[in-house]
C-alpha cells in the first residue's frame, strides 16, 4: 500500500492572511502553507491565487489539498482527508459542494443511497476544498495558462480534469462548510453559499461506495430541475417536465403538496425537488446525512433571492416541506404510471441530423408525437425537415408537412443545448462568463428562439390547423440594452460598451402564429439565456 504524503495550501487574499494562517495551522502534521493573491488590487478573480496554490506541490507529496480561506472544517477533517487519499488514491476529491449546485444535488442523492461518495456531474469543479493526486495538481497551472480566455478557475479546473480523464468524487457528508465571509472573487451575487450536506464531525471510517445516479434533482433560482444522464451527454429539464415524461401528473403532485401549510412558489419547488429525489430513493435509510441533505434543498434554491436572515426564517418550514415531499416520492415510486398521452401522429425528422435534431426529436416525443425513422415512414407519417443551422447567412427553418400542405417555420437565432456557439447571444454569454464587457448597440433589435419553443411551435403547426404558408417564431425580441441586462442577470454582471452596429438586422414580424395557431413562447428570456449559458460553460466541449 502506497504511503500517503499529503501537502497543501490555503489560498487567500492578503487582508485575510491571519485567518488563512490559522486555518493552515489546524493540520496536526503542519503540511499546509498559505498562498496569497499576487495582485490583490487587480480585478476580482481567484484564478491568480489558484494557479500559485496548485503550483506549490512539494516533490515528495503524493496528494495536494487546496482550501479557500473562507471555510470551516469539520472536526477530524485532516484525518478524514488522508484516509480519503488512501481509499481513492487516483481520484480528484472534493469535500464541499454548494447547496444550489448540480453537484450539491448529487451529494444529496448519494446521501439518500447511503454512499460514501458522490460523482460530480458537468458543472464547475467544487474547488472550495479539493484534493488531487500530486502529478495532476502540478498540471493545473499549465492548463490554465494555455487557456487564458478569462474563464473562472473552477470552470477551468472542471475542464482540466475532463481533459485528463479524471472524475471528481465528493465526500458524503461534506466535511467543509462556507464561512459566509464576503467573496473576494465577485461571487456575492450568488447569495449565501453553504454546503448541501455538511456534518460538523468528519466520518471516522472512510468507505468506498461511490454513487452514480441517472437522475439528479436540484433546486436553483426558485426552480426545480433535474440532471438526466443521456447518451453520451447530460440533459437538463424542469422537474415537472420529467414527471410528465415519467407518466406522473404534476397536477396530482400539486394537490398533494397543497395539503401542507406553506403553499408558496418557493415551497412548491422545494417539495418537487424532494419528491423527485424520493422517486429514485425507495431504499433510502433515514440517517443524519439524509436529514442534512433534505434540510438544504429549500434554502439552497432561494439563496440568491433572500437575505441571510430571511433564509434562516424559512429554513425550518422548508425542511418540513422537503421531508414530506421526499416521503411522498418514495411512496409513489411503485405506483402505476400513466402512459404518455399521444397526438396520434407519427413524425419523421429529416435534415442534417446531429445532436440538435436528436434533442428536438426528444422534445417532440414529449409533446406526444411518435418519432420514426425515414425507413419506417408511411403514407400517414408527417414530415419535419430541418434546415442547416450551421449556415450563418440563412435563417434556420423547419418545413412541416401536415399531410395537407407544407408550412415553413422561420426561427430567430436558435439558442439552447446543441445549438451553434457562434451567435451573438452565445458570444455575449461567453464574454460575461469571462468578465469581459459587452459591446452594446442600445437600440439594435435582437431576436432568439429557445429550442423548447422551437419544438412547441412545430407541434402547434402539426396540431393547430395552420393556414398561412410561413410563420416567424421567436422566444424574445429585445433591444441591445435589454439583452445586455438579461445576460448580466442570468450569467454574470459585467460592464457594457456602447457601439454602433454597421448594419441593421432584419426583424421578424411575429404574431401570426399566435393569431392562427394559438402559439406563444413559453420560455422566459432570462431562463433561455441562463440554460444556454450553463450548457456553453459545462457541456458543449464534452459531449460524446
Amino acid at each position: 500500500m502506497t504511503e500517503i504524503r499529503l501537502s497543501g495550501a490555503v489560498m487567500a487574499h492578503p487582508r485575510r492572511r491571519e485567518a488563512a494562517e490559522e486555518l493552515a495551522g489546524l493540520d496536526p502534521a503542519g503540511a499546509l502553507r498559505v498562498v496569497l493573491d499576487p495582485e490583490p488590487d487587480g480585478p476580482p478573480t481567484a484564478l491568480r491565487t489558484a494557479k500559485l496554490a496548485w503550483s506549490s506541490v512539494p516533490e515528495d507529496a503524493t496528494h495536494f489539498l487546496v482550501l479557500q480561506d473562507d471555510v470551516q472544517l469539520a472536526d477530524g477533517f485532516f484525518g478524514h482527508a488522508r484516509k480519503a487519499a488512501q481509499r481513492l488514491p487516483d481520484e480528484a476529491i472534493a469535500f464541499y459542494a454548494n447547496w444550489n449546485s448540480r453537484n450539491g444535488a448529487a451529494v444529496r442523492m448519494a446521501a439518500a443511497a447511503g454512499a460514501d461518495w458522490a460523482t460530480a456531474v458537468n458543472e464547475y469543479a467544487p474547488c472550495v476544498a479539493m484534493m488531487l493526486p500530486a502529478a495532476i495538481a502540478r498540471g493545473y497551472a499549465l492548463f490554465a495558462d494555455a487557456h487564458q480566455d478569462g474563464w473562472p478557475c473552477d470552470v477551468l479546473m472542471f475542464r482540466y480534469l475532463q481533459s485528463v480523464g479524471m472524475r471528481i468524487r465528493i465526500a458524503v457528508p461534506n466535511t467543509v462548510e462556507h464561512s459566509g465571509l464576503p467573496s473576494v472573487a465577485g461571487n456575492d451575487a450568488h447569495g449565501l453559499r453553504r454546503s448541501s450536506c455538511f456534518s460538523g464531525a468528519a466520518p471516522s471510517h472512510v468507505g468506498g461506495e461511490i454513487a452514480e445516479h441517472e437522475v439528479i434533482p436540484f433546486h436553483k433560482h426558485v426552480t426545480s430541475e433535474c440532471v438526466v444522464r443521456g447518451d453520451g451527454y447530460w440533459e437538463y429539464l424542469g422537474t415537472e417536465r420529467l414527471l410528465r415524461r415519467s407518466g406522473i401528473s404534476p397536477q396530482e403532485c400539486r394537490a398533494e403538496f397543497e395539503r401542507g401549510d406553506d403553499r408558496s412558489e418557493g415551497a412548491w419547488q422545494t417539495w418537487l425537488t424532494a419528491f423527485a429525489m424520493g422517486l429514485s430513493s425507495v431504499d433510502a435509510v433515514r440517517s443524519e446525512a439524509v436529514d442534512l441533505a433534505l434540510a438544504s434543498i429549500g434554502p439552497g434554491g432561494l439563496c440568491d433571492q433572500l437575505t441571510a436572515a430571511e433564509i434562516e426564517a424559512i429554513t425550518a418550514s422548508h425542511n418540513e416541506v422537503a421531508i414530506k415531499g421526499f416521503a411522498t416520492g418514495r411512496a409513489w415510486a411503485d405506483r402505476p404510471r400513466r402512459p404518455r398521452a399521444g397526438s396520434g401522429l407519427a413524425l419523421a425528422i429529416t435534415g442534417p441530423g446531429g445532436l440538435l435534431t436528436e434533442h428536438l426529436s426528444g422534445l417532440l416525443a414529449e409533446l406526444g408525437h411518435e418519432i420514426v425513422g425515414g425507413e419506417d415512414a408511411s403514407a400517414s407519417t408527417r414530415l419535419v425537415h430541418l434546415g442547416d443551422e450551421t449556415d450563418p447567412g440563412e435563417v434556420f427553418c423547419a418545413i412541416v408537412d401536415t399531410g395537407v400542405r407544407e408550412h415553413v417555420l422561420r426561427f430567430a437565432t436558435p439558442i439552447g443545448p446543441h445549438t451553434q456557439a457562434n451567435s451573438l447571444v452565445a458570444h455575449w454569454i461567453q464574454l460575461a462568463w469571462t468578465r469581459k464587457p459587452l459591446p452594446v448597440d442600445p437600440d439594435r433589435v435582437h431576436q432568439f428562439t429557445d429550442v423548447r419553443d422551437m419544438a412547441s411551435a412545430i407541434d402547434a403547426v402539426l396540431t393547430g390547423g395552420p393556414v398561412s404558408p410561413v410563420y416567424d417564431i421567436a422566444t424574445a425580441t429585445l433591444t441591445g440594452s435589454e439583452l445586455a441586462k438579461v445576460v448580466c442577470a442570468s450569467v454574470r454582471a459585467v460592464p457594457t460598451e456602447t457601439v454602433t452596429s454597421p448594419s441593421e438586422t432584419p426583424v421578424m414580424k411575429l404574431g401570426l402564429a399566435a393569431a392562427e395557431l394559438g402559439w406563444t413562447a413559453t420560455i422566459p428570456a432570462d431562463e433561455a439565456v441562463r440554460a444556454f449559458g450553463k450548457w456553453l460553460a459545462y457541456d458543449r466541449e464534452w459531449i460524446r
